[in-house]
Order: structure tokens, then C-alpha cells, then sequence
């Protein structure tokens, strides 16, 4: 994405065009890759300042303007891309399909796996919002001295550049509107004049873009740079053919590389299959190391007494000395003419008419106009020469380059540093390489691209390629339509259709001899081919190898090769293929046979010895059910004289079993040795022999006044299974009934509250099986443990888990039904913590015992309910009676609530119900949609009013009172 974003644009004839050629070398060890190069060729600068009708500029401006957040945009006084010249010169700034916003969060995520630094991004979008504002500066011209020069028309963006680039606005004034020239002495400034000042608006532009796409490339080629030699495939992603509406250099550069790279594909495919290396049959053991399997296939055609003809083919060779050939081809005299000072694009466009007027593949215009044509392999191309010379000289001038050295910013001045040091070593290098002192002479964009063209050919001859032709089905950028002149241009002109006719015309397929005989039909299965005509050579050879006779009474010598046509061969390969298929068809019928007669065996013994034992169990189980029904029997006996005796003892003694036998039954295992806190034995044994007034809590019918809204349990529940908070918060992940008590509390605890933990398990182990604990002491039992929550807000989610942890998997019903009439109690006084909620709530409305699931579920959702309003997260004091009587019975709750006016009504109310909410149910009740909230309720408890807060709880008046 990064390279695609700096290095790709829209063109009139491809939305996401590659404007650079790209070779990537991917190195692999171990059959993975380890490390890859890319190489960069001939980036189209003059992009960045000019666009052609319906194209754009790069994309990465586009979608940097598009994906910047808006305190970005701000601090780089970036506005819409319409509003820069150096976007709207092609119109449309949008692709139909491109979303700019999501390509740049892409490419931010692409620079963060790249290591990309904060402060290096923002330098990569100083530079480019720099090079927007560079092209919005504009001159005027103004006359001095009988001369015209340009001066600055909008200092603002002069101003904003200079601040974006950390650099003098003095400084960059002067390198876009003077010309330095050096002397022993002084530096002379001359003035520009307006299109010598635009044009050095332009370079600027340029060079800052060309500079940070170098960098970034260098940036990708460090952090993936191998680290070790290995063996590597390199792939050339390089620019197509281009014709267009106004051709220049650019096109001309990337035009001659194409046909370079013609040259190399006729090279490689047509005279080396005519002239030296046609495809050759190899076995798959290979030739050895370092063996020439063949001479050349002309020396062998004839010494095998083949005809054979040779087929010409379209050579470009002529195009590329035409274009770059010494001493006069045009991108030579482009050098030459840049060494002068007084040369133009017009004198150099006359040296190319003088030196290849004559040329056939050079056509000059008809009109006298500033243009030349070039027949290419790929058709004629006609080039505009207007900024040839400026576009081939392309060096950045001395004060430019201490201007942007001196820059604050980290990375512009390396980047111009660095190019600095490179031109330097080059002046260096040239300067030794010449036996006589001469003056330096830069090096131009044509020879520099020459170059790097010469070295990606001999890195290409050194490997084996391979050629992917890309064709277009139309020019028009429409999916589903397929010009079939179109395409045939591209086959005709790529030479995909004279290779088509060199690999049918010749023999492509040379075998062995004796190879041949290995495969032959009594060894191989290759059988003869019945027809005649095409294959009359290979009938001829076989006669002659096997003494079949000779066709036409020729006589034939011994063979050394045997040549085939592509189609024969394909048709030989697939009868033989075919044998091998029958033969290994007939190989795995009679295997499978074998493997499944052998399974067949074995099953049968095991079904016969799985029989024997499977009678065997079934005989052992009617024996022991046998034996069981006996045994029950005589239990039950058992059972009813013992009985009758028991009742006839405690008739005696006047005892009641009823309530003695419940009381027994949720005893799992002897807790009554367990220790009780000595401020607890003290109530308990004051509590001893006391009844409660059974008067005070009764059953009544349901209500007038409607219920609360029906609470819903959230849409996510099923994401807070218990299994999940028991992983991430106890201790041990073991979750289920204890008999005995802990050695460790069951969540993290601080230290000093662990000792409380363990004693208050203690406690929930006599509440849920101590037989002789019921009436007022099971209450104050209970709420001595929901005390010991309120009091040390850290154990409350302890003993909300030890409560759930010994109702889960218990075997005793009774012994579970007490732990959750202590949850529920639990529940009633304090809520559990955020992180646990949900998991409770999950659990109670999975496994909750019976009828306590809505009671628990109900409880739990509105203390949940009461923490999100951030009400206070506790009651005041523990359940009261009505409230432990209701969580026995799994009932509801009322209350009767009387007015100053005499009238009485019975309000439902729950455990978390505000003296607020309880007014407002009655108040609504009574008419009065709005203005309900800042009511409360008082209690009047003989001659004493007990007031309530709006906030506080109904219930806790109750229990205050008890």
C-alpha cells in the first residue's frame, strides 16, 4: 500500500497506473522467504505539476487530504484538493470505487508495521502538504531596468511552505524567483523571469517528492533486507507502452524501455528457439551438472535430415539504436545539447531532424512544428519536445540545496543532505576517471536511466525468465467489454503470435533416442501413432529403429535425437499417462481387495469375542438386579418394623419427628464442630426459645397498583458464563461443593481480609447444614453473615462465590435449597461488584434451585439497576423479617401505605424499592403523570415518625424499627 499510494496515479487509460518501474528481488531459504529488494526505475516527476485532461495527480494526495483528521488539515492549512493547482489540472479529483479515507487508514497501519515514527509521519505530510502549497504560489510580472522579472504574488503560501519545511521564507523566496551564480568572489542574483520562476517552483516540487519516494523505498529495502544470501526470484513490475494525447520525454524514456525489453523477450524466445536453446526434454533426474545437452537445432535439423526453413520475426533493434545508440541517437544528442548553455528544445529537435531525417522509423512533422515521430514495435508514437532539455538536466542548483540542508526538520534536511553526498561522489568519481582536468558535467535522466536499464537486463539474462503479457480487453476502463481488435493488436505487436507460429512450425520437443526406446510401447506404454501426414518423420524413425521398413525407400542413420511437435507430443504423453492410470487402477483394485478381506477377518473375530462379552455383562446384570430387588425387599421390611417401633418410642416421649426429620435432612456432613464467632453464640443463645409474632407477615391477595416495567435480562448474558469468571478471578479454577472448610478464600483477596473469608465460609457451612439451626436463629444467623458484607465492602463478591460455589453440583436438595435462600437473602442487602455481576447473573438463571430463580433474578437486575443510577451501592442494615419470609415462600412483597386524606393502599415493593419510587407508584396511581419525583414516605411507629429520604431504601425503615 505504501509504494501504491506514493508511486501509483490515474491515467486516461488505467485508474491505478504504476508511474514507476518496480523491481522486487524476494530471497528464499528453506523454502520461505527471508528477505526481498526493490528497485526503483525512472519515477515520472513532472506528475507532481502536471496532469493531463482526466487524470490525477499521485494518490497518496488525494487520500492524504481525504484521511487527515481535521486538527491535522488545520495545522497544515490543507484545504478541499480542488483548491490546489497541482490537483485540479485533470478536473474530476475523485476515482468512481476509491474510497481515499479507507486507502489511508490503510496506508497509516502499513507505516506502523514499518516502524514508521510518529514525528516521521508527520515529516512525510509536512513535505507533502508543502508541495501542495508550492504549486498555489504565483508571480507577476513587473519591469526593472528595461527587464522583465517575476515577483511573488501570494506570500501567504511562501510563508506557509517555509513553516511546513522549517526553512527561511527570505531563502525560499529568493531560489524560486533569483538564479545564484558563483564566482572566486561573490555570489551574483539574477532575477527570473515568470516562467523561469515557475519553472523553479516546479523543480522544487519535483525534487521534494522524488527525494522522499527514494527515501521511503530505502526505508522498506532496510527493515526487509536479507540477511544472508539465498537463492531469489525477482519479479519486474515495469510501466506498459504509452501513446498519448501529449507525449514527452517521460513517455519517450518509458517507450525505449519497453522496446529494450522487446528486444530482450525476441531475444530469449525467438532466436534462442530457432538459433540455440529450443525447449528440451529432460528427465527427471536432470542432464548433470554443467552438460550441454545439444548443439544448435539448425546443425541438428540437417544432420537429422529435417527440412527446416527459418522463420522470420519482427527484430527491434533498429528502434533502440534509432533512440540510444552512440554517437547520434536521440537520447544522445539530448545529452550533448544539455552540456550547452544556449541549447533549446528547438535546437535540439533540428539535430534530430539533421542526423535521422532518413531514417525510416523517424518521421518529421509536415508543419513546422516541435514534435517528432518514432515508429515503435508497439506502433508510432508521436513526442512533443517542449521541456525536454529541463526534464533530461533535472539537478537541483547549490543554493537549493543549502537552503533545504539547513531545514529544522529531521528529514528534509537528510534527504537533501543525502542527495547532496550523492552528487558529490559522482563529481568525485568523474573527476578521477578523467586523465585531464575538465569541467564537471552532471549526469543527465537519460543516461542515468540507461543505465539502470543496462544492469536490469544483465540481472534478468542472469536468471531464467519467464514473460506475463498483461492485455487490455478495451481502452475504455469498462469491466465486460472485449475489443477483439484491441486485444489482437496487442498479440500482434507483442510477438505472442509469432511465437505461436515458431513453436507449431518447429520441433520443440527433443528426445533422446534411447530415452525414447526406455518409454517405447514394450517398456513404457507409448504406442504408434496410426495417423500420417505430420507425424510421417517420427513413423519413418521408428521403422527405421525397430526394422519396420523405410517410407519412400530412404535410407536412415543411426539417431541421436528425436524430434517431436508440441501437439504430438501432448498426444503421445497423454496415452501414456492413460496406461499408467489403467495400471495403477488394476494396482489399487487388488490392494483394496487384500486391505478389505483382511478388515473383513478382523471385524468378524472382534464382533465374535464383542458378542461373548457383551452376553456375559447381560447375564451379570439380571444376576444383579436380581440381587438388588432381593435386598430392596428386605430394606423395605426392615424399614416398617423399625418404624413402628420408632413411633411407638416417641409417642412415648411426646416429641414432634415432623419437624426434627426436616431439620436433619440438609445435613450433608457433621458441621455442628465448626466455630461460631462468640458475638453470634451470644444472640443465638438470647434468641434461644423466642417466637416471632406470626401475626406481622401475612399472605394477601395481589395489589391494585400495577407492578414495576418487567425487567429483561441483557442481550449479552450468554457472553458471562461462570466458567469464564471462575478462570480469570478465583484462585484455583475448581468450582463446585466443599464439605469441608476452605484453606484459601475462593477470589483474590487483600491479606488482612483473607482470615475473614475462611471464618465466614465456616459460617455458610453450619447456615446450610447445621440440623439443630431454624425459626428466629436461622434469621439472625443469616444476617449475621449479609452484616459482615455490609460492613467490609471487599467480601462481598467472596461470599456472593462461596454461596454459588456450594449450590452448585450439591447432592443434597435440602442442603441447596438453604444456600439459596442465603444467595437470595445476599442479594437483597448488597449487589455484587461490576466485574461479577453479569457472571451471577447468568448462573442464577441457568441453576437457580426451583422457584428461586425469578426471585434471585428479580434481586440481582435491580441492584444492577440501582448501581448504574449510582444510588448507594448497599442497603443500611440486613433483610427484615418480611423480606426473609418472602424469600422462603418465593412470593412478592407488599406494603400498606396510608394518606393525610384517609386513603390506603397496598403498593408492591421489593428489596431495592426508594422511599422515591414508592411515592411515585402511588402517586401515579392517583393521576399524577408528572411531578412525582422529591416525594418520599415516613413510618409512624407508635407516637415517633421515622423519616425517609427520597434515595433511601423503604425496607431499611423496617429493619431499623426490628
Amino acid at each position: 500500500p505504501l509504494l501504491e499510494s506514493f508511486g501509483n496515479a490515474k491515467t486516461v487509460r488505467n485508474d491505478n497506473s504504476s508511474r514507476f518501474g518496480k523491481f522486487v528481488e524476494i530471497f528464499l531459504e528453506d523454502g520461505l522467504i527471508c528477505g526481498a529488494i526493490t528497485s526503483q526505475y525512472l519515477l515520472e516527476k513532472s506528475r507532481v505539476v502536471f496532469q493531463a485532461k482526466s487524470e490525477r495527480n499521485y494518490h497518496i494526495f488525494y487520500e492524504m487530504l481525504a484521511g487527515l483528521p481535521a486538527q491535522q488539515r488545520q495545522r497544515y492549512c490543507l484545504q478541499g484538493a480542488e483548491t490546489y493547482y497541482y490537483l485540479n489540472q485533470g478536473g474530476n479529483c475523485e476515482i468512481p470505487g476509491k474510497d481515499d479515507t479507507e486507502d489511508f487508514r490503510r496506508l497509516l497501519n502499513t507505516m506502523e508495521v514499518l516502524n514508521f515514527t510518529v514525528d516521521e509521519q508527520n515529516s512525510i505530510f509536512r513535505i507533502l502538504s508543502s508541495v501542495l502549497h508550492l504549486g498555489n504560489v504565483y508571480f507577476e510580472k513587473y519591469e526593472t531596468d528595461c527587464q522583465e522579472v517575476a515577483t511573488v504574488v501570494s506570500a501567504t503560501e511562501i510563508r506557509t511552505v517555509a513553516e511546513l519545511l522549517q526553512v527561511s521564507p527570505e531563502g525560499l523566496q529568493k531560489a524560486i524567483t533569483f538564479k545564484v551564480t558563483e564566482t572566486l568572489r561573490e555570489k551574483i542574483f539574477t532575477p527570473l523571469t515568470v516562467e523561469s520562476a515557475v519553472d523553479a517552483r516546479d523543480a522544487i516540487a519535483k525534487t521534494l517528492y522524488s527525494l522522499l519516494f527514494g527515501w521511503l523505498t530505502d526505508r522498506i529495502n532496510k527493515l526487509v533486507y536479507p540477511r544472508q544470501e539465498a537463492l531469489s526470484i525477482a519479479i519486474l513490475d515495469i510501466y506498459g507502452f504509452e501513446d498519448l494525447n501529449f507525449n514527452s520525454f517521460e513517455q519517450l524514456c518509458i517507450n525505449y524501455a519497453n522496446e529494450y525489453l522487446q528486444f530482450f523477450f525476441n531475444k530469449i524466445v525467438f532466436q534462442e528457439e530457432q538459433v540455440g536453446s529450443a525447449r528440451l526434454w529432460a528427465p527427471p533426474w536432470g542432464w548433470g551438472l554443467g552438460a550441454d545437452p545439444m548443439p544448435a537445432p539448425q546443425e541438428e535439423y540437417l544432420r537429422e535430415q529435417i527440412e527446416w526453413k527459418e522463420i522470420p520475426f519482427s527484430d527491434n533493434q533498429p528502434c533502440i539504436d534509432l533512440i540510444s545508440q552512440k554517437p547520434y541517437g536521440i537520447l544522445r544528442i539530448l545529452d550533448d545539447q544539455s552540456c550547452f548553455p544556449q541549447a533549446t528544445d528547438h535546437t535540439f529537435l533540428q539535430k534530430c531532424h539533421y542526423h535521422h531525417g532518413t531514417n525510416p522509423l523517424y518521421t518529421k512533422p509536415k508543419m513546422p512544428l516541435p514534435e517528432f515521430t518514432i515508429k515503435h514495435y508497439a506502433g508510432k508514437v508521436t513526442y512533443q519536445v517542449h521541456k525536454f532539455l529541463d526534464k533530461n538536466y533535472d539537478q537541483v542548483r547549490q543554493d537549493v540545496l543549502d537552503l533545504f540542508i539547513s531545514s529544522r526538520t529531521k528529514v528534509v534536511a537528510n534527504l537533501f543532505f543525502g542527495h547532496a553526498q550523492v552528487m558529490a561522489r559522482q563529481r568525485s568519481l568523474i573527476r578521477r576517471s578523467s586523465t585531464r582536468t575538465r569541467r564537471y558535467k552532471a549526469p543527465t535522466v537519460a543516461a542515468r536511466f540507461q543505465q539502470s536499464l543496462l544492469e536490469l537486463v544483465e540481472k534478468m539474462e542472469r536468471c531464467n525468465p519467464f514473460f506475463v503479457r498483461c492485455l487490455k480487453p478495451n481502452n475504455k476502463k469498462e469491466p465486460g467489454l472485449f475489443e477483439a481488435d484491441v486485444v489482437s493488436s496487442q498479440l500482434r505487436y507483442s510477438g505472442i503470435l509469432e511465437t505461436i507460429r515458431i513453436r507449431k512450425e518447429g520441433f520443440p520437443i527433443r528426445i533422446p533416442f534411447l530415452v525414447f526406446i526406455d518409454r517405447c510401447p514394450g517398456a513404457a506404454g507409448w504406442a504408434l501413432p496410426s495417423q500420417r501426414g505430420e507425424t510421417t518423420e517420427l513413423v519413418g524413425v521408428l521403422g527405421a529403429a525397430f526394422g519396420l521398413g523405410f517410407p519412400h525407400g530412404r535410407s536412415w542413420e543411426p539417431l541421436v535425437w528425436l524430434f517431436l511437435k508440441e501437439q504430438l507430443y501432448q498426444a503421445l504423453e497423454s496415452k501414456r499417462a492413460r496406461a499408467h492410470h489403467l495400471a495403477a487402477l488394476t494396482l489399487q483394485r487388488y490392494a483394496r481387495t487384500f486391505f478389505i478381506k483382511r478388515r473383513f477377518r478382523s471385524l468378524r473375530r472382534k464382533i465374535v469375542l464383542l458378542q461373548t462379552r457383551a452376553r456375559g455383562y447381560l447375564a451379570r446384570q439380571r444376576y444383579r438386579r436380581m440381587r438388588h430387588t432381593l435386598i430392596k425387599f428386605r430394606s423395605l421390611v426392615h424399614i416398617y418394623v423399625n418404624r413402628r417401633r420408632y413411633l411407638k418410642v416417641s409417642m412415648a416421649s411426646g416429641h414432634t419427628p415432623a419437624l426434627r426429620q426436616e431439620l436433619t435432612r440438609r445435613e450433608v456432613v457433621d458441621v455442628t464442630h465448626l466455630e461460631i464467632p462468640a458475638e453470634l453464640m451470644g444472640l443465638l443463645e438470647a434468641a434461644a426459645g423466642e417466637r416471632v409474632n406470626a401475626g406481622c407477615v401475612v399472605l394477601v391477595p395481589p395489589p391494585v397498583l400495577q407492578p414495576d416495567p418487567q425487567l429483561t435480562l441483557p442481550l449479552d448474558i450468554n457472553d458471562y458464563p461462570m466458567a469464564k469468571y471462575v478462570r480469570g478471578h478465583f484462585q484455583e479454577p475448581a468450582f463446585g461443593m466443599l464439605t469441608a472448610p476452605l484453606k484459601a478464600p475462593l477470589t483474590r483477596l487483600d491479606e488482612e481480609l483473607r482470615h475473614e473469608a475462611l471464618s465466614l465460609f465456616q459460617l455458610i457451612l453450619r447456615f446450610m447444614g447445621d440440623p439443630g439451626l431454624g425459626g428466629l436463629q436461622e434469621t439472625l444467623f443469616g444476617n449475621y453473615i449479609v452484616q459482615k458484607g455490609l460492613s467490609v465492602p471487599g467480601l462481598r463478591d467472596e461470599i456472593l462465590a462461596q454461596a454459588a460455589n456450594q449450590v452448585w453440583r450439591n447432592t443434597n436438595v435440602n442442603n441447596e435449597e438453604r444456600g439459596w435462600l442465603l444467595l437470595a437473602t445476599c442479594l437483597s442487602a448488597f449487589p455484587p461488584s461490576a466485574a461479577f455481576d453479569k457472571y451471577l447473573l447468568k448462573f442464577v438463571s441457568d441453576y437457580a434451585f426451583a422457584g428461586y430463580k425469578p426471585v434471585c433474578q428479580r434481586k440481582l437486575m435491580h441492584a444492577m439497576a440501582q448501581s448504574q443510577l449510582g444510588a448507594a451501592a448497599a442497603r443500611a442494615f440486613p433483610p427484615s423479617l418480611l423480606e426473609w419470609t418472602a424469600n422462603r415462600q418465593q412470593a412478592s412483597m407488599a406494603l400498606d401505605l396510608h394518606c393525610f386524606n384517609g386513603d390506603q393502599f397496598s403498593c408492591p415493593i421489593h428489596s431495592w424499592s426508594t422511599g422515591e419510587d414508592l411515592a411515585g407508584d402511588v402517586l401515579k396511581h392517583r393521576g399524577l403523570a408528572e411531578g412525582w419525583r422529591g416525594w418520599s414516605v415516613a413510618m409512624k411507629a407508635g407516637a415517633q415518625w421515622a423519616e425517609l429520604a427520597g434515595h433511601d431504601y423503604v425496607l431499611d425503615l423496617v429493619s431499623d424499627l426490628e
